[in-house]
């Protein structure tokens, strides 16, 4: 097992390699912010990510007070941009999917980088909030290059780029022979 040093160095190495590769720049603190966020998510001891739904979690966050605030909704936010970025894929099919937890990770992530004020994390909050899906980019690369890494899926791939447009995954599929188009959007009358 890694000591959690160990594990710091390693994602350390790996967010500065997935913002390099999606070109993302970023201030230190939240690239620090989304090493320690990979630090706590690679813990076996947290249970279902989400139970209780982060749904729950936001509304409930608004009823209790401050500090327990706070903590909730960096569950809710951090919670989003994990499962965003790691596991996408888990997310067709249900329910709600990427774009539901991307408004709700912004949405927490804007809330705390308003009420965070002077504190060390309003910088990192207010960057992940405002550029959410760049930041689902980088750890969605951290999940297929390292984390993950497995034969890749063409119609997975060609689904991640219609919800991202990222360049990376239009290189991919492209290096694989198809050229990534959108499909056209319906008319509304």
């Amino acid at each position: 097992m890694l000591k959690t040093g160990n594990l710091t160095v390693l994602f350390r190495e790996l967010v500065r390699g997935a913002l390099s590769a999606q070109r993302v720049e970023s201030s230190e603190t939240t690239e620090f912010y989304l090493v320690k966020l990979l630090e706590g998510f690679a813990r076996p001891a947290r249970g279902d990510l989400l139970d209780p739904p982060l749904a729950i979690d936001y509304l409930e966050a608004f009823q209790v007070p401050g500090h327990q605030r706070v903590g909730k909704l960096r569950r809710v936010a951090d919670t989003a941009l994990f499962v965003s970025g790691v596991f996408f894929e888990s997310l067709e099919g249900r329910l709600v999917g990427a774009d539901y937890y991307a408004a709700l990770g912004r949405a927490a992530y804007a809330w705390l980088s308003t009420e965070s004020g002077q504190h060390a994390l309003a910088e990192p909050f207010e960057e992940l909030a405002g550029r959410f899906p760049q930041f689902v980019r980088v750890l969605a690369e951290i999940s297929d290059g390292e984390l993950f890494r497995r034969q890749q899926d063409t119609l997975r791939l060609y689904k991640r780029w219609l919800h991202t447009r990222g360049e990376r995954e239009a290189d991919l599929l492209m290096r694989r022979g198809l050229i990534p188009v959108a499909p056209p959007q319906r008319f509304r009358h």
